[in-house]
This record gives structure tokens, C-alpha cells and sequence, in this order.
């Protein structure tokens, strides 16, 4: 289930989408692609809003000296999305001009919000969720995505519109930092740090429009799932954790380049 975006990111999705009216309005004037022209590197931009899933996660150890354990779910908050790409497109080539390969690059960020399930503290008993939590996690991914462009480069809406799907494997360095959590008004102090390498994946879809012959103004969609497995854990306490997984959707920007045919 995708946790819904609270009113941050719905005021972020609406900057997003000025700021692509604005881009496209200020570039309206440019001319089309002369026939049989192409340009077959690209570099690209990317800014845009994170959504998180809620992950799994059990844990247990010491919390201010009181041992615990932990079974549910975390959910955070909305948070940002930037990354670059440089690309390689196989246009000029007969039979593969549909394909695209790209090196992706990307940081994502968010906070924690809530812990949903069951904490068990001494003298307490299991105490249900959900628990209000203090604490941010960021990612830092690569990838290396195959992209196909079905319809052609420029091939829709009078020569100006590329739509794209793609999928690629890559590489996830993910940091999880637990400050407290909440129970009856009451902060208890957690201070707990994590750090992990995973292998990834992701899948894009989305679309160009081309403002002028060699810039590019596109708005996607990004899938992720990184296998971590012990984020939340560190010192005097033992974690498992599920997959992560988000949404990232902002827009491109795109500069062609390379020798022109």
C-alpha cells in the first residue's frame, strides 16, 4: 500500500507542475528537429517528489537501558527526489532504434512518521501502535536502465513528443537514523544510526517534449526496490527489515548532444 502524501507533498506535486508550464511556455517558440536530424548522446536533470512505502520491521536490544521488541510496519513522510543520467540512443541504427541505454544516478530523503504494530518495554506489556517516530533515512542510488522509446524519438504530436518505459538493475547505499519515539507524550531517546549496500532495481515510464532541437522538458515516474535487510539496527540493537520500495515522479530536463546526422 502506498502511504498517502500528506499536504507537503501535494503543495510539492503542484510546484512541479508550474514550474513544467512555466519551462515548456518559456521554450514555445522553438522549431522543430530538421528532417533526419539526431543527436544521439543525452544528459538529463532530474527533481522531484519521494514516496515512500511502508517497510516491515522487527527488532529487539535496549532502549534507555530497558530492553524491548519490536513487530509492524514503519510509514515516513513524503519527501524529495533528485538524480542525472547520461544515455546512449540507438536511433540511427535500423533495427534497434527503439533502444536507450542509460547510467543513472539518484539521492532520495525522507522522515520517519510512525511505527504501526507491537512494542513490548518492561513494566509496560505490548504497547500497539501506532507510535509517533523522530528520525530520517536517505539513499543514494545507480542504475543502469534499458529504455525503450515504442513510438519513436519525436515521432508523436507534430514531431515533438518521446515517450519511454525502461527497467534496469543497479546498486542502493542506504542510511536510516532513528532519534526517538513517543509513547504517552513521552520521548525516549533512541540515537541509533545504520548503514547498508543492496542491490536495486527500478522501472520508469514517462514521456519528452521537445522545447527546442538539442533540449528536452519530460516529466516520469520511478519505481525502486532495494533489498535492505537490517536497517534500523546498530548498537544494542538486532533489526530485520523488509524491502524498500518508492515512488519518485518529477520532471526531466534534457540536453542532446553528440554528432548531428
Amino acid at each position: 500500500m502506498i502511504k498517502p502524501a500528506r499536504n507537503g507533498g501535494c503543495e510539492s506535486l503542484c510546484w512541479l507542475a508550474t514550474a513544467f508550464l512555466f519551462l515548456g511556455a518559456f521554450f514555445s517558440s522553438a522549431e522543430a528537429d530538421e528532417p533526419g536530424q539526431t543527436y544521439p548522446y543525452r544528459a538529463s536533470a532530474y527533481v522531484g517528489v519521494f514516496i515512500p512505502q511502508v517497510e516491515s520491521w522487527s527488532g529487539s536490544g535496549a532502549i534507555s537501558g530497558l530492553p524491548f521488541t519490536a513487530t509492524g510496519k514503519l510509514s515516513s513522510n513524503t519527501g524529495w527526489a533528485i538524480g542525472g543520467l547520461l544515455g546512449y540512443s540507438f536511433e540511427d541504427v535500423p533495427d534497434w532504434r527503439w533502444l536507450n541505454i542509460d547510467l543513472t544516478a539518484g539521492y532520495v530523503s525522507s522522515s520517519f512518521d510512525h511505527f504501526a504494530g507491537t512494542l513490548t518495554l518492561p513494566g509496560l506489556g505490548s504497547v500497539p501502535g501506532p507510535i509517533p517516530l523522530s528520525g530520517d533515512f536517505h539513499t543514494y542510488a545507480g542504475f543502469v536502465n534499458f529504455l525503450a522509446t515504442p513510438f519513436g524519438n519525436r515521432a508523436l504530436l507534430g514531431n515533438k513528443v518521446t515517450p519511454f518505459i525502461g527497467i534496469g538493475p543497479g546498486v542502493a547505499s542506504t542510511t536510516a537514523n532513528l532519534q526517538s519515539f513517543r509513547l504517552g507524550g513521552v520521548a525516549l531517546p533512541v540515537n541509533n544510526s545504520s548503514n547498508e549496500t543492496d542491490f536495486a532495481f527500478d522501472v520508469t515510464f514517462g514521456a519528452d517534449y521537445a522545447l527546442t532541437p538539442q533540449w528536452d522538458l519530460g516529466i516520469a515516474y520511478q519505481y525502486t526496490w532495494i533489498d535492505t535487510k537490517h536497517l534500523g539496527g546498530g548498537a544494542g540493537i538486532s533489526a530485520n527489515s523488509g524491502s524498500s520500495t518508492g515512488h519518485s515522479i518529477g520532471l526531466v530536463l534534457e540536453y542532446r548532444f553528440g554528432q548531428a546526422h
